[in-house]
């Protein structure tokens, strides 16, 4: 008889052995993504998973965010990322969805997000979905080749000529996974954050996952005669990847080395037996999605549900406020952004 339990620690790894076998699972599914963002900010995880003889055969991750002062508590499925929810089949999903409800009942939580994508692809009209989805939001997604050679093949002439050309302007790419390298890719996603008014993460969570996901993070940064122009950060589960987070500085953008950063993290992915490639969320038809349209990605729609009102909605349209906090924001002086942004940032759910 399959019964619902919040997972310990402990099973974390066969938590992970399950995500890895669901081919809609995410990288943000694996039990390292919940404890990272416990040891960062102090969110705690309720990894709630259905277990049948012993085995788990469905989860849903969920982390309590409380905003500060009000105490108000919410259940999100996933904080910090574009996607989260239930993986397993229907009744097992089922069980799952109520003592979520009753968990967040129980501790009085106003909301219990969850974040998911719609399963097909809007396909590639996209004069016709412009007309159709406004500002929507949208997962963009590659099928990735089978090796880099054959990747490299199947784009435009003209993708690849951006690529080569920040390999001729003298760009250089290095990936791996160590403290130096989250160090130069904060240098550079700090300093972006900034100049579009945003509170930046705290420079620990970064060590802190990649240091928890370990192999199943590619840490990579771009060069140009010694100095940072581009960093990003790809994590892995099973044979799909994401990119949560990459910058590029401004005044390096004539290098185009944000084209050799992408293409060196998507040669890593295609070498290293991943086969679908997440860019992460975009308001259609907008300048994040264009870059990533470029590249073949298709967009799937994405669908956050509060499951306790049962109400279905997303992140759309900014309030009117956001673009003054941002002008302000931006006023301030990187060091002091860069100690309060953490502060503020860790409340922010998206």
């Amino acid at each position: 008889m399959a019964e619902a339990v919040l997972i310990d620690s402990q099973e974390r790894d066969n938590w992970n052995a399950f995500v890895a076998s669901v081919e809609s699972a995410t990288p943000y599914h694996r039990f390292e993504w919940m404890e990272s963002i416990e040891t960062a900010y102090g969110h705690k995880p309720y990894p709630i998973g259905v277990k049948q003889e012993g085995k788990i055969v469905a989860v849903l991750p969920l982390i309590l965010m409380e905003q500060p002062l009000t105490r108000k508590k919410a259940l999100v499925s996933l904080p910090f990322c574009d996607l989260g929810g239930a993986l397993g089949t229907g009744t097992h999903v089922e069980l799952l969805s109520r003592t979520a409800k009753e968990l967040a009942d129980s501790m009085a939580a106003r909301e219990l997000e969850v974040r998911q994508r719609e399963r097909q692809g809007l396909g590639f009209d996209f004069d016709t979905l412009a007309s159709q989805l406004g500002n929507r939001k949208v997962n963009m997604i590659l099928e990735l080749e089978a090796g880099s050679e054959q990747q490299l093949a199947a784009f435009k002439p003209k993708l690849r000529s951006q690529i080569k050309k920040a390999m001729k302007n003298g760009c250089t790419t290095e990936l791996g996974n160590n403290e130096r390298l989250v160090e130069d890719f904060y240098h550079v996603f700090s300093r972006n954050m900034h100049a579009l008014g945003s509170p930046v993460h705290s420079k620990d969570l970064f060590h802190i996952i990649s240091k928890a996901f370990g192999d199943q993070a590619v840490v990579a940064v771009t060069y140009f005669e010694g100095k940072v122009a581009a960093g990003g950060i790809v994590l892995k589960n099973g044979k799909n990847a994401a990119i949560p987070w990459a910058s590029s500085l401004a005044e390096y953008n004539r290098l185009a080395p944000n084209m050799l950063l992408y293409w060196e993290l998507l040669a890593n992915c295609c070498d290293s037996g991943i086969r679908t490639f997440d860019f992460g969320r975009s308001t259609f038809g907008e300048g994040t999605f264009r870059f990533k349209k470029q590249w073949g990605a298709q967009p799937y729609l994405l669908s956050w549900q509060n499951w306790i009102e049962e109400s279905e909605g997303g992140a759309g349209a900014p309030g009117k406020i956001r673009p003054m906090l941002e002008s302000a924001w931006r006023c301030l002086p990187l060091g002091l952004v860069n100690v309060l942004g953490p502060l503020v940032r860790k409340h922010i759910r998206l």
